[in-house]
C-alpha cells in the first residue's frame, strides 16, 4: 500500500540495473531526451518511471485482451513479453535495445494525451 502524504498517495520505487540493462535504461534516456526536459537524477528517474509504468498499463492491456487473462501471472506475463522467467532481470536474445527503445518510444506516442504523465 503507498504512503499518503497529505492525502496524496506516494510510492518510493528503488532498482538498481548492471550490465546490458543498464546500458538499456541510459539508451532510453538519452532516446526520450530526458536529460533535456528535467534538472536532476531524482526528476529524470521519475519521468522514466511515469513513461514506463503507461507502458506497462497498455502492455498489460494487451495482453489482457490477447490472453483472456484479468490478473496474469507474473511468470506467464514476463515470458510473453520476452523476460526469462528463472532471472527477470535479463531480456531474451530475440529481444534487443533497440527494438525495446523503438517499442518504447512507439507506446510513448499513443500514451501521449491518455495519460496524465506530467
Amino acid at each position: 500500500m503507498a504512503k499518503n502524504i497529505a492525502g496524496i498517495p506516494i510510492r518510493r520505487v528503488s532498482a538498481e540495473f548492471s550490465g546490458d540493462d543498464a546500458v538499456d535504461l541510459e539508451i532510453i534516456e538519452v532516446s526520450l531526451g530526458l536529460s533535456r526536459i528535467t534538472r536532476s537524477k531524482s526528476e529524470r528517474d521519475t519521468k522514466l518511471m511515469q513513461v514506463a509504468l503507461a507502458a506497462l498499463r497498455k502492455v498489460i492491456e494487451q495482453y489482457r485482451s490477447e490472453s483472456g487473462e484479468r490478473y496474469p501471472e507474473f511468470g506467464d506475463f514476463a515470458a510473453w513479453i520476452g523476460i526469462k522467467t528463472d532471472n527477470a532481470s535479463h531480456m531474451d536474445e530475440h529481444h534487443h535495445a533497440s527494438s525495446d527503445v523503438a517499442e518504447l518510444q512507439n507506446n510513448v506516442e499513443k500514451t501521449e494525451g491518455q495519460d496524465a504523465v506530467a
